[in-house]
């Protein structure tokens, strides 16, 4: 395997490992009326969301040097790099710190929280309408489709949206390109694809396999992602970073 095959396997890892995908889809499995759809729409989603993120990554990433052409360093392209490195460098430091001071998972805390009473204002009113409509996403007293959509959006929005899952995503893309054959390039995407979908397709499974299991999976799983997971995927960020501000630093014109 080659460097960027390592480098693209550690930043799906650092999505594998991200307590807010898996726990998020944990809870969309334990709704009570439709569990599997819910699932299955939340992974749907979060699939989009990812596939949003790379498509970024390929149209930030320079073409691959080729045998008939040497690859020609630019400004942008050193722009492009560091700007990924850092991103990614001080995304793995606020991992980091979090895990230092045990701070709780900000999705999870907003989704469990009790619903505030709106204020007068316009931006209260506002905030109001929209959680009315979008918050709650467990859902219980929605008809499926609601429920179902709800989901989508919620896994579009925590893979495509959250600022970590996507700058990683948009790396990946970045990073893939970078490999001038054909074939280790698509089997890099294809281990990255894999790798980072699999604990938003995990509940899903986990349902359909086995219906109820996902509430008592939650808590463990909840408990373990926001020690372990955190720590690990601070180290594989903070080191995907590292890589790419060398790369940077390698090409620089």
């Amino acid at each position: 395997m080659t460097t960027h095959l390592t480098v693209l396997a550690s930043l799906a890892v650092a999505i594998l490992l991200s307590p807010e995908t898996l726990i998020l889809g944990l809870i969309m499995a334990c709704n009570k009326r439709a569990p599997r759809l819910a699932a299955w729409m939340y992974a749907v989603g979060a699939g989009v969301g990812l596939a949003l993120g790379l498509g970024i990554g390929f149209m930030l990433a320079p073409s691959a040097p080729t045998d008939a052409k040497e690859a020609a360093p630019s400004w942008a392209e050193f722009g492009v790099r560091a700007v990924i490195a850092v991103v990614l460098i001080a995304i793995g430091i606020q991992r980091s710190m979090n895990a230092m001071r045990g701070a709780p998972i900000k999705e999870v805390e907003a989704q469990q929280a009790p619903a505030k009473k709106p204020g007068h204002g316009i931006v209260a009113r506002t905030k109001a309408w929209f959680s009315a409509r979008f918050g709650g996403h467990m859902g219980d007293k929605l008809p499926p489709w609601r429920i179902g959509l709800r989901s989508g959006l919620l896994g579009f929005a925590t893979m495509g949206i959250h600022p970590k899952c996507v700058s990683v995503a948009i790396a990946a893309g970045h990073q893939a390109l970078q490999i001038s054959d054909h074939a280790q390039r698509t089997l890099g995407i294809a281990v990255f694809v894999v790798i980072s979908m699999l604990p938003s397709i995990a509940p899903a499974v986990i349902e359909t396999v086995h219906a109820g299991a996902s509430a008592a999976i939650k808590e463990s799983s909840e408990r373990f992602m926001k020690t372990n997971g955190r720590w690990v995927s601070a180290a594989l960020l903070l080191g995907a970073g590292a890589f790419v501000a060398w790369n940077a630093w390698t090409h620089m014109p």
